[in-house]
C-alpha cells in the first residue's frame, strides 16, 4: 500500500516538473522545434511507405 502510494506520488511529481519545464519561457521555443520536426518525420515515413506499400512491396 505504501509502494503504491510512493509510486503514485512520484508519477504526479514527475509529470508536475514536466508540465513546468514544457511551458517554461525557455523552452516553448525548443518544443515548438521539435515538434515540427517530429511531424515532418511522420509525413515523410508515411510518405515512404504509401509508395512502397503504391509499389508493391508489403513490410
Amino acid at each position: 500500500m505504501i509502494g503504491r502510494l510512493f509510486r503514485l506520488a512520484l508519477l504526479f511529481v514527475t509529470a508536475f516538473l514536466l508540465i513546468r519545464w514544457l511551458f517554461s519561457r525557455e523552452q516553448r521555443q525548443t518544443v515548438r522545434e521539435f515538434i515540427h520536426t517530429l511531424a515532418i518525420a511522420l509525413l515523410g515515413s508515411s510518405l515512404l511507405f504509401l509508395l512502397l506499400n503504391l509499389a508493391g512491396v508489403r513490410l
